[in-house]
């Protein structure tokens, strides 16, 4: 008793001392602030899932549909969709702005039913291969001249014949001539170069021997007149375009590089190149070629004739030493057109 009375004077004092120092609302204040954060840390903890385990929120699925008169009506998946009233909510959904995907039904039509795209001829190039396209000498009905038949060739030439010819050039004739030949007389003119492996360098050389000739031969003509130089073999090869050119010095210059850097291979289609230039319409064809196999028959050799009506063909012959044996047929090829034969000795030439 007596350590309690004689220690109330000193807590009195205290208080006392701690009410003087803090004002009576400020301390209610921040005993009331503290009470409330520590019973909202007791309520929110009390709320959290276990350690280890995530809350679950309940989901579920509502279908929506919107009717022909703005009504928008919710049903869950478990619920039928409710029937059209009438034909007309049916047109509104279907010509709905929504997007629908339409599933495949017992009266749809198997897949195989549908249209395809064509298929496109031919193998596919592999991936980074580049298929380049090469044009054909073809004939009228679109077969390769070198299968062609002679009705068919003799038909095509009749048709062109038959179209109206277009003018020629004008203005005063010209007099060709090449390796002493006889002149051919004209406006246009055609140089037909066989290039098989046998008139190269590797053979007989005449193709360079051309390239000096046509140099010269060339050199005579105006630009009033036309030509074309045709290589062939297998096939034919034009010097530019497929038509008859003016006789510029341009395309003079173009004439003598097209021979001299002319490559010679493969076997030779004699009917090929005549045809080839019978379709230019010229006025004279020079045949330069060492008349080698396959010849043409007596059948070729008559189609040519009926087809070159206003066309003299003047062949060229080329061989090396004396010619002997028989007539060749580009003797008979030439008196039939009305132009001269040739030949050409390169064994004698320097």
């Amino acid at each position: 008793m007596s350590f309690a009375a004689a220690s109330l004077p000193g807590a009195l004092s205290s208080e006392l001392l701690l009410r003087r120092r803090i004002p009576a609302w400020l301390l209610s204040l921040t005993l009331h602030l503290a009470a409330v954060l520590v019973g909202s840390l007791l309520v929110r903890g009390s709320q959290l899932p276990p350690s280890g385990e995530e809350a679950s929120h309940p989901a579920s699925i509502v279908l929506a549909r919107t009717t022909a008169s703005a009504k928008t009506d919710y049903f869950t998946p478990d619920e039928k969709r409710p029937p059209e009233t009438d034909s007309a909510a049916a047109s509104a959904d279907a010509n709905s702005s929504e997007l629908s995907v339409s599933l495949p039904t017992a009266d749809s039509p198997p897949p195989s039913a549908l249209a395809r795209l064509p298929e496109l001829p031919g193998r596919l190039a592999p991936s980074g291969e580049t298929i380049v396209l090469k044009p054909q000498s073809t004939g009228g009905s679109g077969k390769s001249i070198s299968r062609l038949t002679a009705a068919d060739k003799a038909a095509i030439l009749a048709e062109d014949a038959a179209r109206p010819r277009t003018a020629g050039p004008t203005g005063p004739e010209a007099k060709v001539s090449l390796f002493g030949s006889g002149e051919a007389v004209g406006r246009s003119f055609v140089f037909l170069i066989d290039r098989s492996q046998s008139m190269g360098g590797d053979g007989l050389g005449a193709i360079e021997a051309a390239a000096k000739e046509l140099a010269t031969s060339v050199a005579n003509l105006e630009e009033t007149h036309k030509f074309q130089v045709i290589a062939y073999n297998q096939k034919p090869l034009y010097l530019t375009g497929r038509e008859l050119l003016p006789a510029t010095a341009g395309n003079k210059q173009q004439l003598i590089d097209f021979v001299k850097s002319l490559p010679a291979f493969g076997a030779t289609e004699h009917e090929v190149g005549i045809f080839a230039a019978l379709k230019l319409k010229p006025d004279a064809i020079f045949l330069l070629t060492d008349g080698g196999d396959p010849m043409l028959n007596s059948g070729q050799l008559k189609t040519i004739r009926a087809s070159a009506k206003g066309t003299t063909i003047h062949c060229l012959h080329f061989g090396s030493g004396p010619r002997g044996g028989e007539p060749s047929f580009l003797q008979t090829l030439a008196s039939s057109t009305g132009g001269s034969y040739l030949y050409v000795d390169m064994a004698e030439r320097p």
